[in-house]
């Protein structure tokens, strides 16, 4: 018989460290194309360029304290992944709902992932 403390401690693990792999993919993903549009793109900073420079910030820190304080990081990611779609819904030409998805989807499933962890890691819960 399986013991079934140690099949949750190991599904919790997993959870995780998809949670933190896939936030520094990401995260790094994100970092290396505002590097790459800030030598690339010779035009000054616009309203909506300064918005996204603020939640790509907020996002990848919210990723950075996910590592240590899951609850925070998620909460973070999540109130950042609504913030994405929100601003992808408005700046979108079309495709509203790919717009919103492609922005906002990779931190909201990283905040789930977190808060997941986080309440499975809860002792008596």
């Amino acid at each position: 018989m399986t013991n079934v403390n140690h099949t949750d401690e190991r599904t919790t693990k997993r959870i995780r460290w998809a949670a933190r792999g896939i936030g520094a993919f990401v995260a790094a993903y994100c970092l290396l194309m505002v590097i790459g549009y800030g030598f690339v793109e010779r035009e000054p900073l616009t309203g909506e360029g300064a918005i996204m420079a603020m939640l790509i910030t907020a996002s990848v820190l919210g990723i950075f304290i996910g590592w240590r304080r899951e609850k925070a990081g998620g909460i973070i990611l999540v109130i950042c992944a609504a913030a994405f779609s929100t601003f992808a819904l408005f700046a979108a030409g079309r495709n509203h709902v790919f717009a919103m998805l492609v922005s906002g989807g990779p931190f909201l499933l990283i905040g789930v992932l977190f808060l997941l962890a986080w309440k499975r890691s809860r002792p008596g819960v």
